[in-house]
């Protein structure tokens, strides 16, 4: 062979080693990216079944009052994305504060001060659909407050609750002692 034909043959040698390394290390940092998405998967299933002190599953946050109402009325109501639904009855055995007619209440993490919220469905006298968000501060202290849930509410990460009233956008904050806040 010639020793420009050496030449070629090693630097094509070369690039062809290249290439192939290249493809492995792109195949490499797709398993790990695939890898990593798997257990970020993982994570986020294991934290929608975390339980409270009080053995509740908790509903992470953020909340909005359609997903739960529409999913107290789905046929599977055990599947139902990051709603965990407590029957009132379960509820009232711990917490008795709770009404018993009451639907199928959620249970929230608690706050970085030890506030405890829980959202409960009900029924206005008109039959308007209610949601009555209860808070337990760490003394025991108990508040309670009832909105319209004929439009949405929410409530973000940072347990501030959005809603409206009359056509209006309003929003509520929960303080350090579990009251709610304009």
């Amino acid at each position: 062979m010639h020793s420009s034909c050496k030449k070629y043959t090693c630097i094509l040698g070369l690039v062809s080693l290249s290439i192939i390394t290249a493809s492995c290390s792109t195949a490499s940092e797709k398993k790990n990216e695939i890898s990593h998405q798997n257990q970020t998967q993982k994570a986020s299933s294991h934290l929608a079944k975390l339980k409270n002190d009080d053995g509740f599953l908790i509903t992470s946050l953020p909340y909005n009052s359609n997903a739960h109402l529409n999913c107290i009325l789905s046929a599977q109501r055990m599947n139902c994305g990051s709603i965990n639904l407590i029957d009132s009855s379960r509820l009232i055995k711990v917490y008795s504060f709770i009404n018993p007619s009451y639907g199928d209440s959620v249970v929230f993490p608690e706050t970085s001060t030890g506030i405890l919220l829980i959202a409960s469905p009900s029924s206005s006298k008109a039959g308007n659909p209610e949601i009555n968000l209860t808070t337990v501060n760490k003394f025991g202290f108990v508040k309670s407050i009832t909105l319209d849930a004929s439009q949405n509410i929410v409530i973000n990460q940072k347990y501030e609750i959005l809603y409206k009233e009359d056509g209006k956008d309003l929003k509520l904050k929960l303080n350090d002692q579990g009251e709610f806040v304009k």
